[in-house]
């Protein structure tokens, strides 16, 4: 490896990172989050921390919820905790609102269908009418009416699981507050945090 690759790329990459990331909380910047694949796993989910996290995340679903047929996973990006969620549903569907992102995630995880699209206005040639379980993690602090978001989830899913840093506990935690059957947990990792909340919803 160069010096070129290992100091100024590097800086270069994580600059980018920071820019687009710019005001983008609660913003709807659909267009800024797609900007922000141009590099890959901007998150850094292959981290330590992150793949704990995922890991979390399937030990939840699996003592909720058993194994759904259908998870459908809100926010999916390249695909890294599709590659997980995968092991704990027969079927799993993920949508984005990055075409570069979604195109890597069919690559990561081929047996997944993956579109891009907002929970809004996504197209799934077979996804049935209602989906097991809706995922949606870490991916709540990206729109703009976070409680039209969490209805958008009751309406698509028999079940909704949202998870999300504890830094964003303080203007995310009221929007669960009263919410019938809503359940909590929260996971720690070294010096990071995150909650989990998650309920069941309405047949009808």
């Amino acid at each position: 490896m160069t010096l070129l690759e290992e100091t100024i790329v590097p800086r270069l990459r994580d600059y980018w990172v920071r820019l687009m990331l710019r005001r983008v909380h609660y913003t709807d910047r659909a267009d800024k989050l797609d900007l922000l694949y141009m590099v890959e796993d901007p998150w850094r989910l292959q981290s330590a921390k992150e793949q704990a996290r995922f890991a979390w995340t399937n030990r939840l679903i699996a003592a909720q919820f058993g194994r759904p047929a259908t998870i459908l996973e809100i926010g999916c990006g390249e695909g890294y905790q599709s590659q997980h969620l995968v092991q704990v549903c027969d079927r799993l569907y993920g949508i984005d609102v990055s075409a570069r992102a979604v195109r890597r995630a069919r690559r990561r995880c081929p047996v997944a269908q993956f579109a891009a699209g907002d929970p809004f206005s996504f197209q799934l040639a077979d996804r049935p009418p209602r989906i097991d379980l809706v995922v949606a993690c870490e991916v709540i602090y990206y729109v703009s009416n976070v409680r039209r978001f969490i209805d958008r989830l009751s309406q698509l899913g028999r079940a909704s699981l949202v998870t999300y840093y504890q830094g964003q506990a303080a203007a995310l935690d009221p929007h669960f507050v009263g919410k019938p059957g809503c359940q909590r947990e929260r996971f720690r990792y070294d010096d990071t945090e995150w909650n989990a909340v998650w309920w069941r919803n309405s047949e009808e």
